[in-house]
């Protein structure tokens, strides 16, 4: 089984950029970029979060299903999408970020 580690990054960069570019033209404001991909980010948590207490109660109470590998894959590839919007988050939010951790 292979996933999608490097066309999953790709979309998602260049969706990004290409928000960050509407934002920069004006064409929608950064409010409105910031909602867009901290939704996609909180979306990408609770599906992997929630597919990943699915596969742990399959793995724990003995269960043996064959949707256990369909889960699996799509937890991963979701954690893949969310891995690489926390990136971004970061990258957005990093002068804020800095800020906290130089009072620590």
């Amino acid at each position: 089984m292979s996933y999608d580690i490097i066309i999953i990054g790709i979309i998602l960069i260049v969706s990004y950029l290409f928000s960050y570019a509407l934002y920069r033209k004006n064409i929608i404001n950064k409010n409105l970029h910031d909602k867009i991909w901290n939704i996609i980010f909180l979306i990408s948590f609770l599906l992997s979060a929630g597919m990943g207490i699915i596969i742990a109660g399959i793995v724990d109470f003995g269960i043996n299903l064959d949707i256990r590998l369909d889960i699996n894959f799509w937890h991963i590839e979701v954690g893949i999408i969310f891995f690489v919007v926390l990136f971004l988050h970061l990258q957005s939010n990093w002068s804020s970020l800095k800020k906290l951790f130089s009072n620590i």
